[in-house]
């Protein structure tokens, strides 16, 4: 790996936001055909002027690449079908995102795709909708109770076989490099404990740790829980990191892509990249990432928001227009890419 330069870390992270090159994870069901994506404003209403009907989406995370990306996937199926598509960005704010669900309710739309900014809101989104007589589809993070029961439809991703390949993955790169018995190494996983759907993931990722580094010593493995953004990564990997200046070399294994951004500019930061390797977790940073020569984040798993949006988008449309009954659970799985790989043909929704 090349030597790294300290970088900063831009709010456009946030703004880029959660493959053939290693390992692959099993789909829980065959991937949905990936509507091509476009770039939609996600500050602003998408809609189809022919639509005789409307599709809401509501993203807590609207400017981030991963939800455009969903959000086109389901547009180009909806308004394929005739019907009138809103893009709605949250911004990680509950009041926001009441406010719009009181909105889509007054509009008396015909169906709703959300995810939610906090996921304590989901009985008061089942309960308003429902009274509402709008149906909904869970995206990426469920409606769910505090038990983890759904209370709505979902889609989104395998998360604990995700994070597994993820582990796995990182246990290859620490047998490869000789680093079990490297006292200054550290492996760092970046966590959302908050967040339901991201907690499998680090399941899978210390499961498959465990399963392929058996006596790697618990004391060098490190947590640092954010909220899933580059900010609130960043700010967590460096507090670990300056904690432990024992720690020379790092591996990180991420919760999401922007999150893994994060702990690479702090890495970096720190002066440690050189020796250092980052895996994010979606794969949509890579191109970038892999095109900045100061970059240690280098490999990533990656799934697709195009097949989570399309499947999500069509099911809908087909309770809409059929009465067809919305699967309970639709979960996509998940393939290693690494810097080197040929981006293009692997995830090509990614790649200018």
């Amino acid at each position: 790996m090349k030597n790294v330069l300290a970088a900063g870390l831009s709010l456009a992270m946030m703004a880029s936001l959660a493959a053939c090159g290693g390992s692959s994870a099993s789909s829980a069901v065959p991937a949905a055909d990936s509507a091509a994506a476009s770039t939609t404003d996600s500050t602003a209403e998408s809609t189809s002027s022919s639509g005789s009907k409307t599709i809401v989406g509501i993203y807590k995370m609207g400017t981030a690449t991963w939800f455009i990306q969903e959000g086109a996937a389901s547009q180009k199926v909806v308004e394929d079908a005739g019907y009138t598509w809103k893009f709605l960005d949250a911004d990680l704010n509950a009041a926001t995102y009441m406010e719009q669900l009181n909105t889509v309710i007054a509009d008396k739309v015909d169906g709703v795709l959300v995810c939610v900014p906090d996921q304590n809101l989901s009985q008061t989104t089942v309960d308003m909708l429902s009274e509402a007589g709008i149906p909904v589809i869970a995206v990426d993070d469920a409606l769910e109770t505090e038990d983890g029961t759904k209370l709505a439809p979902w889609v989104g991703i395998d998360g604990y076989n995700i994070g597994k390949t993820t582990g796995e993955w990182g246990a290859n790169y620490v047998k490869d490099n000789n680093l079990a018995d490297d006292d200054s190494f550290g492996i760092l996983l970046m966590t959302a404990d908050t967040v339901s759907s991201c907690v499998p993931r680090t399941d899978g990722e210390v499961d498959a740790l465990k399963e392929n580094l058996p006596d790697f010593p618990e004391s060098r493995i490190f947590r640092a829980d954010c909220d899933t953004s580059a900010e609130d990564g960043n700010q967590a990997a460096n507090a670990v990191i300056t904690g432990h200046p024992e720690i020379k070399k790092w591996l990180v294994l991420g919760v999401s892509d922007e999150s893994s951004q994060g702990a690479a500019r702090a890495i970096e930061s720190a002066g440690l990249g050189a020796d250092s390797m980052v895996v994010g977790l979606g794969a949509y940073l890579c191109e970038d990432e892999f095109n900045n020569e100061d970059s240690c984040f280098r490999a990533a798993a990656y799934f697709s928001a195009l097949d989570i949006g399309s499947t999500a988008a069509t099911e809908m449309v087909n309770h809409i227009e059929k009465g067809t009954e919305i699967p309970e659970t639709y979960a996509v799985g998940a393939t290693i890419v690494e810097y080197g790989d040929d981006l293009a043909s692997i995830m090509p929704e990614y790649v200018n």
